[in-house]
């Protein structure tokens, strides 16, 4: 799953979503930060919304996703390789970047040493004007892994969601099911 070499163009890869949930096309991304940076920063998007159609998990759930597939890959609690940080809407372009930038520098990092990973035109365009370059990964599969037809699936109740999640991911949130 996650891979490692000696030597990485980056010293940070920033990677930014929603993750409602968090889906294999997500993992593609996760995966290709990997191949950029020895670390990851995982920023969880819309971090302050939950209990909406659009953005029904909370942070705290999203980030539990998240850790989920740190533990299938033999990464748990290992914060030299992942963090995951909150990052709320701003509702401002220049605030948002502001953002970005305090996450990178608690991180003892300047944007020159940091790669963004993601599709997002938005985002991308955003912490790129703060001086971080961008890797796009292309959107893998995306006809089935955008996260509203896979919580459509789950809504009815249709395990074809499964197939488009980690399968850590998949025992967390029925889990989550169960206790909620």
């Amino acid at each position: 799953m996650v891979t490692y070499s000696s030597m990485k163009q980056y010293k940070v890869a920033l990677f930014i979503g929603r993750f409602q949930p968090f889906h294999n096309g997500h993992l593609y991304s996760f995966n290709k930060a990997f191949e950029l940076a020895d670390k990851v920063i995982v920023g969880i998007g819309s971090s302050q919304e939950s209990g909406t159609e659009n953005n029904p998990w909370n942070y705290e759930t999203r980030k539990k996703m998240v850790e989920s597939l740190l533990a299938q890959a033999g990464l748990p609690g290992d914060s030299r390789k992942v963090i995951v940080v909150p990052v709320p809407d701003m509702f401002d372009d220049k605030k948002w970047g502001e953002l970005i930038i305090e996450i990178i520098k608690n991180e003892g990092l300047s944007p020159a040493e940091v790669v963004a990973v993601g599709n997002n035109d938005w985002t991308n365009k955003i912490v790129r004007g703060v001086g971080v370059k961008v890797f796009e990964t292309g959107l893998y599969n995306r006809d089935e892994l955008e996260g509203i037809k896979i919580r459509e699936l789950q809504k009815i109740n249709d395990v074809q969601w499964k197939k488009r999640v980690p399968e850590s991911v998949v025992k967390y949130l029925e889990e989550y099911d169960k206790q909620n």
